[in-house]
């Protein structure tokens, strides 16, 4: 199934799609953070330590890679280049548990 659309569309444009829900993912984490520190300035804004922040980075590439064929057989569009299925990717890695729970309740 992977290589189906991988062989279909353009690689770059598969690329960039899939980065583009990991950073989706990775700015959801960064949102909580950002709604931590508007909370409670004083604390500063604390990523925690490296192994944190490369064990966020690891869960969000599987993240990415558990829902990024769902997300892309929802924004592939053959014939038009636009935007949008950018702004979808990156909804959807924002949003990746709601995206991953829906791929699971549809297996």
């Amino acid at each position: 199934m992977f290589r189906a659309f991988v062989e279909a569309e353009p690689r770059p444009k598969v690329v960039v799609l899939f980065l583009v829900v990991f950073s989706g993912i990775l700015a959801h984490w960064f949102w909580n953070l950002g709604w931590a520190f508007v909370r409670d300035p004083q604390a500063g804004l604390d990523f925690g330590p490296p192994l944190v922040i490369l064990v966020r980075l690891v869960l969000s590439l599987i993240a990415a890679l558990l829902t990024f064929v769902p997300t892309y057989n929802k924004v592939k569009q053959p014939t038009s280049e636009s935007w949008v299925p950018y702004f979808l990717a990156f909804q959807n890695g924002f949003f990746w548990e709601a995206a991953l729970e829906a791929v699971m309740r549809g297996v």
